[in-house]
């Protein structure tokens, strides 16, 4: 009888232990990104205040395996900026790898790498889902692709390019378009500004 308690009550604290786990994760790895991402704006931005709050508004997984876009806020001065910084996961440890670019603007688009392969990346503010597709393009218009938006506040669209584009000698993508959820062009103006 005594055995049967004893597994019982180890067999309870084990499951109790299992079940918490998931919530554990949940709430540290926001903290550690978090506090890389303030660490790196402090090395890295003469404009950045620390007295003023950064928040995490939304990560998403990109293509690559293990590498993740984190979208944040922060206030250099009276504006508020939305941001990017790309993590990698290892072992449950999420590490700063790169990004900390950043817009005043509702939109920010840039090329960059991820692990060595080259990708073109949107990320945004979409006030009241408005936004529902971005058509991007070369100003020479020989390369163009279409974005579409998820709902969401705030939306992140990675397109990877050709493995041997060279991000620092190519045609820039630029937004040309913008679209609602009845495909009616959106002013451009009110788009990304």
């Amino acid at each position: 009888m005594r055995r049967c308690i004893i597994s019982l009550l180890t067999i309870t604290v084990l499951f109790n232990l299992i079940a918490c786990l998931p919530t554990l994760a949940k709430t540290t790895y926001p903290d550690t990104i978090k506090r890389q991402i303030i660490d790196n704006l402090k090395d890295k931005r003469t404009d950045f205040d620390s007295s003023k709050p950064v928040n995490i508004v939304k990560m998403v997984k990109t293509p690559k395996k293990n590498y993740y876009i984190v979208l944040y806020t922060f206030s250099p001065y009276h504006t508020e900026h939305l941001g990017d910084a790309i993590f990698k996961k290892e072992k449950d440890r999420y590490t700063f790898v790169g990004g900390l670019a950043s817009t005043e603007q509702n939109i920010n688009n840039y090329a960059m790498y991820i692990d060595k392969v080259p990708y073109n990346l949107v990320y945004g503010f979409n006030e009241d889902n408005r936004i529902r597709t971005l058509r991007l393009a070369t100003l020479n218009k020989k390369s163009s692709y279409t974005a579409p938006i998820k709902k969401g506040t705030y939306f992140v669209n990675i397109k990877k390019l050709p493995r041997n584009t060279d991000i620092e000698k190519m045609e820039h993508f630029y937004i040309m378009d913008c679209y609602d959820k009845g495909n009616k062009q959106i002013p451009w103006n009110e788009c990304v500004e």
